[in-house]
């Protein structure tokens, strides 16, 4: 929202500027009356076009622990199931919000190279690296491009958790979910 805000800005800076150019004495450009009116209103313009910037900067900056979005991906028999993640990453079958302290059995699902596949569990707020689980299963191919594997999580307290999914050592997604 900060970011099209701000291009809207600059875009208005730049209908001043090019009707300054081409039409000085427009009455678009009439509107002006002050010794310096017309400078003040573009420093006001760019100055709030960049403020907008710097907001949408730290707006993305906390969308590190935004929860994943529910996404539909269609199965090799034309089905539709529900996971929450990114679609080309990594998702985890969404049946239900999982419940502290319960065991929560989901199946994960994998876009591409599928070999040595581990996780990492971090909670928000918590400073100190959470806990990681190795996939050992053999992952079934869900549809032409991605695979899944049956797992069980086990999340001790309740709020925000990311499971980050390594491949081959490499991030290959997070997904960011609530704990009731």
């Amino acid at each position: 929202m900060f970011f099209v805000t701000g291009c809207i800005l600059i875009s208005i800076l730049a209908v001043f500027l090019i009707a300054r150019r081409l039409a000085p004495q427009s009455e678009l450009m009439n509107a002006f009356k002050g010794k310096h009116s017309f400078r003040n209103t573009m420093i006001g313009l760019a100055a709030l076009a960049g403020a907008a910037f710097i907001l949408n900067a730290f707006v993305t900056e906390g969308e590190e622990w935004r929860e994943a979005a529910i996404i539909q991906v269609e199965d090799a028999q034309g089905e539709v199931h529900l996971f929450q993640g990114v679609e080309g990453e990594a998702a985890i079958a969404f049946e239900e919000t999982p419940k502290a302290g319960r065991e929560y059995r989901t199946s994960l699902l994998i876009w591409g190279n599928h070999e040595d596949v581990d996780l990492e569990f971090s909670k928000k707020g918590e400073d100190t690296q959470g806990v990681q689980m190795e996939v050992s299963e053999d992952f079934t191919t869900f549809n032409a491009d991605a695979y899944s594997v049956p797992i069980t999580l086990n999340f001790k307290e309740d709020g925000m958790w990311k499971i980050t999914v390594n491949k081959n050592g490499d991030e290959a997604g997070k997904i960011v979910l609530m704990v009731e």
